[in-house]
């Protein structure tokens, strides 16, 4: 079984939690609205979620991102990291 990125339709492991999670390539073009360029990280050891603006490393307050055009939603891994997924 595999799961394809539904960016860039490489082939990935399938994480059944992340039915929709995109590969780490498609993930650093993750942009605002308004096209400019996100980060996405753990606040901590322990995990939480943290956005900032790329260009500034200003806090960004939302999970809302695009990739290519596409929305998606940025949140914390349950094992730690960022995952993001394709909206449905």
């Amino acid at each position: 079984m595999s799961h394809v990125c539904p960016i860039c339709a490489v082939v990935l492991e399938p994480m059944p939690r992340y039915p929709r999670y995109v590969c780490e390539n498609c993930a650093t073009r993750a942009v605002t609205a308004e096209g400019r360029p996100l980060v996405f990280g753990n606040e901590g050891l322990s995990g939480g979620f943290i956005a900032q603006y790329a260009d500034t490393g200003e806090p960004y307050d939302s999970h809302a991102c695009w990739i290519d055009g596409i929305p998606c939603h940025a949140d914390e891994h349950r094992f730690g990291g960022i995952v993001i997924e394709v909206l449905a």
